[in-house]
């Protein structure tokens, strides 16, 4: 029996989507518009798939759980949940402060440092 004494890192630093479970996550399923990585803000386009918030004026459908690599493939989109601001996938001229009154609509609750917006 060999023991692993490869040296290791930790780092106390937030780094997941995911930032409390005090509110219940919710997911649907849809299909894509476009590619999409885990952590982006959707909306539906006329068709019903998730494509890419791309204005602070957009109405949030949820956000993307994990990386989708094109068109047309299937993707969980969180629906509700408490989720770092800092971990979503943002287009240009986009920012989580001016989507947080749209997500804590749908039950989305943003949290920046540790704290809830």
């Amino acid at each position: 029996m060999s023991m692993d004494l490869a040296k290791k890192s930790f780092s106390t630093t937030p780094e997941y989507l995911i930032a409390g479970v005090a509110i219940g996550i919710t997911t649907d399923v849809k299909a894509a518009a476009s590619a999409l990585k885990k952590g982006a803000p959707v909306k539906l386009d006329g068709s019903g798939k998730a494509a890419k918030i791309t204005a602070n004026t957009d109405t949030p459908f949820g956000i993307v759980a994990d990386d989708v690599a094109a068109a047309d493939d299937e993707v969980v989109i969180y629906l509700t949940g408490e989720f770092f601001s800092e971990a979503l996938e943002l287009e240009t001229d986009v920012t989580a402060a001016g989507l947080k009154d749209k997500f804590r609509n749908i039950g989305i609750f943003l949290k920046d440092g540790g704290q809830s917006f």
